[in-house]
């Protein structure tokens, strides 16, 4: 039924207005009042729950009304009443929020958060490190499946402790009380569904490129690789080369520009990039590739990712290692880079990996040391280049052209 914006609270939704609380309310009265007046009044509903709330919220009709205007939250459970021990304040909230027994609203929360930030940061380190045994214990009873290999259970029980030794912790010293069971719940109930099906695997290998586990980002046709157990199948020669001719390109013109940009800091005082600052500058340029006009058409649908997990512990490690960068395209094999500045025993591992599970597997080296060989990884030797890069503006005069870094097939 529209309702005439000349006319009264009383007359348009009389069933409301029988709620309106005179007492608490002074001068207005329904008769003055319009439906969509954006003024809070005090209502009393025939149960006797009390509570303000604008006129336009009272005549509106939200789902949990269930078609009844004048349908109270209290009444219906939608919302309660709650005040905060902790600093007495009255609020309508979900039942679900009272049942975690906050002791202060969530704006004198905030205040005093503020202003003991430092100290109680240093006290909930110190208590989740303290709770590592409890921790441990109660990932103990948590029942996990028996072909869960043994990289993801380490992998779900880092996380999971993560997340336990910071719920104890803030039971202790925040007050929550029974969080430490509501984070263990949602851990248990992760590790009922550790390890991903075929499907799941495949689904995300073809939407874009990423599975999560236990809240974190893997790859999933590395994933995809590893559940079916297929025979190694790598990407033909001549595919393998035209990508790394592209990020070689790609490389050429970041070393040229690089190297400008170096000598024009040094000039102005500032010290040669460290290697880290190197690292970062080339994952960057690496990224960019899929700017280059060959990928145009399918650019927009392009993903890329860094540091994604993959299936894969390298020596001496416990937990699966991450790949440098990602890129992945529709309908065409997923493209691997790792970036080191030393000969990798673990980025060997990876790419490895990759070339077998039919990536595109590419070693951009820069640095010391030599170059490993792997068959079906191409690598991309810059050492020179970045040389280059660090000697700009030293003195030295030395110019880069696009020929100055070389592709080493290693097949």
């Amino acid at each position: 039924m529209a309702r005439s914006l000349g006319v009264s609270l009383a007359d348009a939704y009389p069933q409301v207005a029988a709620m309106w609380l005179q007492e608490r309310n002074g001068g207005l009265t329904p008769e003055k009042a319009t439906p969509k007046m954006q003024v809070a009044v005090w209502w009393r509903c025939a149960a006797g729950h009390e509570w303000q709330e604008n006129i336009s919220n009272r005549t509106a009709m939200p789902k949990w009304k269930n078609g009844d205007v004048a349908a109270c939250r209290e009444c219906v459970g939608y919302r309660v009443s709650y005040t905060y021990p902790g600093c007495g304040h009255t609020a309508m909230v979900t039942p679900e929020a009272v049942a975690k027994k906050r002791g202060r609203c969530w704006k004198c929360q905030q205040a005093w958060w503020q202003a003991n930030e430092k100290r109680l940061k240093a006290e909930l380190s110190a208590a989740a490190k303290a709770a590592a045994g409890r921790a441990a214990e109660l990932l103990d009873a948590v029942p996990v499946a028996a072909d869960v290999p043994a990289p993801l259970l380490t992998e779900w029980r880092w996380w999971a402790a993560k997340y336990l030794q910071g719920a104890i912790a803030a039971e202790e010293i925040m007050g929550k009380d029974g969080e430490p069971d509501r984070v263990l719940a949602r851990v248990t109930a992760a590790a009922a569904t550790l390890l991903p099906t075929k499907e799941t695997a495949g689904r995300a290998a073809a939407a874009e490129g990423v599975l999560r586990l236990v809240d974190q980002a893997h790859w999933a046709e590395g994933w995809l690789h590893q559940l079916t157990g297929r025979l190694p199948r790598p990407v033909p020669a001549n595919d393998l080369d035209n990508i790394a001719f592209l990020l070689g390109e790609v490389l050429a013109d970041w070393a040229q520009g690089t190297a400008q940009a170096v000598a024009e800091n040094r000039g102005n005082g500032h010290p040669a990039p460290t290697t880290a600052e190197i690292t970062r500058s080339l994952t960057r340029a690496v990224l960019s590739m899929i700017d280059d006009e060959v990928f145009a058409p399918i650019a927009p649908y392009t993903r890329t990712y860094r540091e994604l997990r993959v299936p894969v512990v390298p020596a001496g490690k416990s937990r699966y290692g991450r790949l440098d960068v990602v890129i992945w395209m529709p309908g065409i094999p997923d493209i691997v880079v790792e970036i080191d500045s030393a000969p990798n025993a673990a980025s060997a591992q990876k790419l490895a990996f990759a070339r077998d599970a039919g990536a595109h597997p590419l070693w951009v080296r820069f640095g010391s040391g030599g170059i490993e060989r792997i068959d079906g990884v191409t690598v991309l030797d810059i050492r020179d280049a970045v040389r280059g890069v660090y000697e700009a503006g030293s003195g030295g005069g030395t110019t880069w052209t696009k020929q100055d870094w070389r592709l080493r097939p290693a097949r």
